[in-house]
């Protein structure tokens, strides 16, 4: 048995996921002054946002990369992989920086559910395999060179967001507003995201096999991840409220640029089963 038949179970649970997706996306959508209502603008179109990126994307692609992945495809098998990923980012900010609200319970299946598939469909991503069938092709500079912008940018605004705050040991002025305990973006970000994205540029530079495995999940994540920033501003005008544009032109080129080296770097081996 190789490893692309492994893990079928944490497959199979991609379509209950998919629902409590949409379960908890539903209601912030059409009735966010219910179950928003003890946030603010800015963070209730961030969650609405996030809502219609998880309905419209992210569960369609998380079904639909499920169905290719049980039928062979490894390349799609690497697409769940990222789209699961993507959930459990996206739901630590509703289990622990959305306020307490109706659908605590729902965010909490989504939590704990897409972590222990994503967990369980590690044994299924055989390093070697996927680097013998995409390493020929993949553009991995190009890959690397991304990743290392996207990093270097996010650190830079991460220092000018919360340095001065971190000399005066006073909170920032957007957590002092927001009443939230501390930035949970710039948690996840500089604990996590941006380590991840400069590991898998270097292993990419260096052509080793873990980097090939890194490349399209990670590329397929700062994708969903730049749909979900792009969506705060989306929302933020359709209700009239004007905002800067910077973050959405920033995150549409981080968009294009994923979609564009996605399909590079996942189209040898589609075949192969």
């Amino acid at each position: 048995m190789n490893a692309a038949s492994t893990g079928r179970w944490a497959l199979w649970l991609s379509f209950p996921l998919a629902l409590l997706l949409a379960i908890s996306s539903v209601p912030g959508i059409f009735l966010p002054s219910v179950v928003y209502a003890n946030e603010n603008r800015l963070y209730t179109s961030g969650a609405v946002g996030a809502d219609l990126v998880n309905l419209v994307v992210v569960a369609p692609l998380l079904m639909v990369t499920a169905i290719l992945a049980l039928r062979g495809w490894m390349g799609a098998r690497l697409l769940w992989t990222s789209t699961v990923l993507y959930v459990v980012y996206a739901f630590i900010y509703y289990t622990l920086d959305v306020r307490f609200n109706h659908l605590f319970w729902v965010y909490c299946a989504v939590q704990g559910l897409s972590f222990y598939v994503l967990v369980g469909a590690l044994p299924s991503l055989s390093i070697p395999e996927i680097a013998r069938r995409y390493s020929s092709r993949t553009p991995a500079v190009a890959t690397a060179i991304l990743f290392l912008i996207i990093a270097a940018g996010a650190a830079i605004h991460w220092v000018q967001e919360t340095g001065p705050a971190v000399l005066s040991g006073a909170a920032p002025q957007d957590i002092r507003e927001s009443g939230h305990l501390t930035d949970v973006p710039a948690v996840l970000d500089i604990a996590f995201v941006l380590p991840a994205l400069t590991i898998a540029a270097v292993l990419l530079l260096r052509r080793r096999p873990l980097g090939f495995v890194l490349g399209p999940v990670l590329l397929a994540f700062t994708g969903l991840l730049a749909l979900l920033i792009m969506s705060i501003p989306a929302v933020l005008a359709w209700h009239g409220h004007g905002t800067g544009y910077g973050a959405f032109v920033n995150s549409g080129v981080v968009a294009a640029a994923a979609a564009v080296l996605l399909p590079l770097s996942l189209r040898s081996g589609a075949n192969e089963t």
